[in-house]
């Protein structure tokens, strides 16, 4: 009896060894200890979660951060706000990033040149817009503009700021998607499309730059509660604020101080509450993984977490289709 068990955890010992070295994760970033001086460029930052971030890294970290936004006015609302007597480690500049990569190569030489010469450490892509209506509903020029904006607007940051990035053999890059990223919902047919977008583009991107220690960090938040969300509800459909109605609403702050903490470790993922870390397991696929944790849960749990979901679907649809019922 003894030796049975004996040899059962040799076994499992043997086991689990050979699980680790099989399905180690794939790299290892260094956590970022200190950001004193970093340079965080953060776009669409003048409000929400963009806002938040900016506030955090300025008087939590001490670093310099240059904010690229379109609205003028929030943006000197902004710089009011946060930097009364940092004006020399906020720059707020009104750029539309998704107009041509021109544009904001000239805005972050500019972002670099007041900051004293200093490069881009941390690039985190913020700037979105949405439209919350049905497909049909929705005109082909709203879908290229949430494509030009999401998605483009992204592309050309990151590929100015990763020039430097690779010259210095560092940096953080985060792309704020959404859970809208993750899962398809009634009425984000337009905002669901360029989200999924980033999620391709940061698992081919991080494979790429695995080698140059430049670490992505995508980030999937729930509804938060920002100006834009609030915009948001004016106009979403029934459909959608009913099935919004099922999960939370977090704060900006929550938000950002998540994706600080996660861009940091240099995680890929970055996911809010139990919903959100299931949904991430659930959605994982063939994304990279920096913990061995996450290969315990998502390989022990995702068939469960495929059963779940389909009955989270189920009845995502039921209440779809009896709304339609509604007269």
């Amino acid at each position: 009896m003894l030796l049975g068990i004996i040899l059962a955890c040799i076994g499992a010992l043997a086991l689990l060894t050979i699980l680790i070295y099989l399905y180690r994760p794939l790299y290892h970033p260094k956590y970022l200890e200190d950001l004193y001086d970093y340079h965080v460029l953060i776009t669409g930052g003048s409000s929400g979660i963009g806002k938040e971030l900016a506030r955090l890294f300025l008087n939590e970290y001490g670093c310099r951060v240059t904010i690229l936004a379109r609205n003028v006015e929030r943006l000197e609302e902004c710089r009011r706000e946060l930097s009364p007597n940092l004006s020399d480690r906020l720059l707020c500049l009104s750029v539309d990033i998704s107009q041509s990569y021109e544009q904001v190569q000239n805005a972050i030489e500019h972002a670099i040149h007041h900051h004293q010469d200093k490069p881009i450490d941390i690039l985190i892509n913020n700037a979105a817009i949405f439209y919350a209506r049905p497909f049909h509903q929705t005109k082909p020029e709203e879908f290229a503009e949430m494509m030009r904006i999401n998605y483009l607007g992204s592309i050309y940051c990151t590929q100015v700021c990763l020039s430097s990035m690779k010259r210095r053999g560092s940096g953080r890059i985060v792309f704020i998607s959404s859970q809208a990223g993750q899962l398809g919902v009634f009425g984000y047919t337009s905002y669901c499309s360029t989200k999924f977008a980033l999620k391709g583009l940061a698992e081919s991107l991080q494979m790429e730059l695995a080698r140059e220690n430049i670490y992505i960090t995508l980030v999937f938040p729930p509804d938060t509660d920002t100006p834009g969300f609030k915009e948001e509800n004016k106009t979403k459909p029934k459909e959608t604020q009913m099935i919004n109605e099922t999960s939370g609403v977090l704060t900006a702050g929550q938000v950002a101080k998540k994706i600080i903490q996660s861009t940091r470790k240099g995680s890929f993922t970055c996911s809010y509450g139990i919903n959100g870390f299931l949904l991430t397991c659930l959605t994982c696929g063939a994304q990279p993984v920096t913990t061995f944790s996450e290969i315990i849960f998502q390989s022990l749990f995702i068939g469960l977490l495929r059963l779940i979901m389909l009955r989270v679907l189920n009845s995502f649809y039921r209440l779809v289709r009896k709304h339609k019922q509604i007269p």
